[in-house]
């Protein structure tokens, strides 16, 4: 059986977006730069028993990196974005 790490949640003045389930990245609604706010619609990730996973943002800040692109496979904890707080 594989296991797969949980990164923590946050580091610095940030957010660690991580997948909260096993899939495929369906659509990426932020991009590089973006600056997003409070609950808003990160990711969609279609899950392997076919229903879709919303990913929303905890905190406001600016999008510092995507580390997916859509078609990508994932599974729960895989690193998706970092958020710098604003």
């Amino acid at each position: 059986m594989l296991e797969y790490e949980v990164f923590p949640t946050r580091w610095g003045h940030g957010q660690i977006i991580t997948s909260p389930v096993k899939g495929n990245v369906k659509s990426i609604e932020v991009k590089t730069g973006e600056k997003v706010s409070d609950q808003q619609l990160l990711v969609l990730i279609r899950e392997e028993r076919g229903k879709v996973k919303q990913v929303l943002t905890g905190a406001s800040g600016i999008v510092e990196t995507l580390s997916v692109k859509v078609g990508d496979k994932v599974v729960r904890g895989d690193v998706l974005l970092f958020i710098r707080e604003d």
